[in-house]
């Protein structure tokens, strides 16, 4: 059920967030923040760093699998607390360093095969899977063409905020060229924040 008055989304504030690894004494390992940031509606947002700076922390703080242990975060000036975790987990749709795929999509009501199809298409893997009886023919695919079917259900979702933790890593050159200058440019176009770690320039 969306919070009343996280729709639509205006402002995304992270606040002096901190966020430490621990170990088994609770000692911190690694540590995160203060991370101060504001995201507006629509805008599209790179995020750029080494291996091992933070980054994906940062976007699990970000979507709300991490719990910040120091600091706040906002949407539209309200605070994400504790009762507010679940709407605000759905705000977000996208593709992280990890994920995992299904040959059906699942929580999805009324989807044409013929739009999913279509998708598949833009994305260069209709030679490799169709969408057919409510699922995948296919999932033996390479990385990139994972990477690929993921962005596809995250945009069939349909959220307000997308999240992309370098998705254009295992692209060939062609690909990630249309990801950078035709997905996130109709992303855009249709009202959509977006917010990518990205090794490339």
């Amino acid at each position: 059920t969306p919070e009343p008055g996280f729709l639509p989304v205006r402002e995304l504030v992270l606040e002096n967030v901190e966020f430490s690894y621990r170990d088994k004494e609770g000692r911190p390992v690694f540590s995160l923040g203060p991370i101060n940031m504001s995201v507006r509606g629509g805008e599209t947002l790179m995020i750029v760093g080494g291996n091992g700076s933070g980054k994906s922390t940062m976007f699990k703080l970000l979507v709300g699998l991490y719990t910040p242990h120091r600091g706040n975060i906002k949407v539209n000036s309200l605070l994400v607390d504790e009762t507010r975790i679940p709407a605000y987990r759905g705000l977000f749709a996208g593709v992280l360093s990890r994920f995992h795929l299904f040959d059906r999509l699942y929580g999805f009501n009324g989807i044409e095969d013929s739009r999913v199809n279509e998708l598949l298409r833009e994305m260069q893997l209709d030679s490799k899977t169709r969408y057919k009886d409510g699922r995948f023919t296919n999932l033996d695919l390479s990385t990139g063409q994972c990477k690929r079917l993921a962005l596809i259900i995250a945009l069939l979702e349909d959220h307000p905020i997308y999240v992309l933790d370098e998705w254009a890593a295992e692209q060939d050159p062609e690909f990630r060229r249309f990801f950078y200058h035709e997905i996130l440019k109709d992303l855009k176009k249709r009202g959509k924040t977006v917010i990518a770690i990205t090794h490339d320039e």
